[in-house]
């Protein structure tokens, strides 16, 4: 695991969003993967895990199929060329039909996490990096497939007091302050709410 090194050199206490965008869906939206919040003066440091996780959200019900009650088993990897299926499976009693997260290891694109869902109705996927979301969670209908390069770059933007970890984040107010960061690099925020800030790597 490695990290990245956040200083805050204003005598404000801003909020960094650390994230990373879609490369073959520019059209997700980019959302906010962790929220820094260094102190005046201050330093926060960031972790970034080395493994990633699909999850999986679908209905219970197939009469409600976007009624997302029921969870499949997350299934965890560190490739960075992964395919998943998901699969129906029906319970001992047969009463009930569930879904199933299941890893291929035939048959990969290079640097592609490819999701193709065989079950019988939608589910919403979301890649995981640690515990928290680094996309936008998407549905994926049946027969449907969801592909991304979770190589892409990290960035680090200054954003508002109000932008929360997993909220999606405004196109025009990241571009102002946006970086692309490196493991192991060490980015300081200057300047102020009133004259506006900026980011350099140390």
């Amino acid at each position: 695991m490695s990290t990245i090194t956040l200083l805050n050199e204003t005598g404000e206490t801003v909020r960094l969003a650390i994230f990373q965008k879609p490369v073959y869906n520019p059209t997700l939206s980019t959302i906010a993967w962790q929220i820094a919040a260094p102190p005046p003066g201050g330093t926060s440091v960031v972790q970034i895990p080395s493994d990633f996780s699909l999850a999986i959200r679908y209905s219970n019900d197939p009469t409600r199929p976007s009624n997302l009650d029921t969870s499949a088993k997350p299934v965890s990897f560190s490739e960075t060329s992964a395919s998943f299926t998901v699969d129906g499976i029906i319970t001992q009693d047969r009463r009930s039909n569930g879904a199933v997260i299941n890893q291929s290891f035939t048959d990969l694109v290079l640097n592609e996490v490819r999701v193709v869902n065989n079950f019988s109705i939608g589910v919403e996927s979301a890649i995981y990096r640690g515990e928290d979301p680094i996309y936008e969670p998407q549905v994926i209908w049946p027969g449907g497939l969801f592909m991304e390069d979770v190589r892409a770059s990290m960035f680090v933007a200054v954003v508002s007091q109000f932008t929360y970890k997993g909220q999606r984040l405004v196109q025009e107010e990241i571009s102002l302050t946006q970086l692309e960061v490196l493991e192991g690099d060490t980015l300081r925020v200057t300047g102020s709410m009133w004259t506006g800030y900026s980011l350099e790597k140390q």
